[in-house]
């Protein structure tokens, strides 16, 4: 399954293969294929259903970056950014919501692929209030 095309993210094969290892080792995935070297298509057991999941690696994910993910992949149901260093503007995570779209650093995609509302999962803290990941984005 492993491909190493280009791509205009600048997103690494190292970073590229991590997450295609995640998604081959997760519990929850049944079938997995890769695309315009970004894009997986996941089917989920559990679920019996199916997930689109772009990769990138973006150190702070903006909401016009998320509107270039859909203008040049489609609506996906994931976008992942990246390791846990990386974070989303809340207008980004509030677009995304929304559009019920994922948006995950590295230590969110597990529990992600296991909701059945994959695009409003997050992890909480210990009195239960939502962990995210928000970030600002550089002038």
């Amino acid at each position: 399954m492993s491909q190493n095309g280009s791509n205009s993210w600048n997103v690494s094969f190292a970073q590229i293969s991590w997450l295609e290892k995640l998604l081959c080792n997760h519990g929850n995935s049944a079938k997995l294929t890769r695309h315009d070297d970004l894009v997986f298509e996941v089917d989920r057991k559990q679920q019996n259903d199916h997930l689109s999941i772009v990769c990138l690696n973006e150190y702070t994910m903006g909401l016009t970056a998320a509107h270039r993910v859909i203008h040049e992949f489609g609506k996906p149901s994931i976008i992942y950014i990246g390791g846990g260093w990386c974070g989303y503007t809340e207008q980004a995570k509030e677009f995304c919501l929304s559009e019920q779209i994922g948006l995950y650093v590295t230590n969110e995609m597990s529990g992600a692929l296991w909701a059945s509302q994959y695009w409003a999962y997050h992890q909480r803290d210990k009195d239960g209030n939502p962990i995210y990941h928000l970030s600002r984005e550089r002038a």
